[in-house]
């Protein structure tokens, strides 16, 4: 039987992934037709989201991503929740060092496909943003 927790460790393996700047990695949690739509946005596509994420190594020097509150619940193969999470984005403006900073609810989708547990969907609500200037 599949377990909550199955599918609440994607949520904190894809924060690894993307922290690590890993992101051929997202390949092990992805479903081929994996989906992700934001605030002003869609991505269609397992290989075309993944060559999206490039752009944070472009834009940012590091990111931090905290896993927070997940619920959700299994349907035979397939686990609908939500995750919260506080992203954060470091990158150099005017030589200042700058944390740009995103509380997200996530709403997912999980599938196990072939005996394995991937996103199918994962969509992103922002909640809030702050950015602000770092301590030297």
């Amino acid at each position: 039987m599949h377990t909550v927790s199955a599918a609440q460790g994607l949520a904190l393996r894809y924060a690894k992934i993307v922290d690590d700047r890993d992101f051929e990695s997202m390949r092990d949690i992805l479903s081929d037709n994996f989906s992700q739509k934001g605030p002003y946005w869609q991505c269609d596509g397992a290989a075309a989201f993944i060559k999206t994420l490039d752009a944070l190594k472009q834009n940012y020097s590091a990111t931090f991503h905290m896993v927070g509150n997940q619920l959700g619940q299994w349907h035979n193969n397939y686990y609908e929740g939500e995750t919260y999470c506080i992203a954060s984005h470091i990158y150099e403006k005017d030589e200042q060092s700058r944390k740009l900073e995103m509380a997200i609810r996530y709403q997912e989708r999980v599938e196990y496909i072939d005996g394995h547990y991937r996103y199918t969907r994962r969509d992103l609500d922002i909640i809030w943003s702050s950015d602000q200037a770092l301590n030297s």
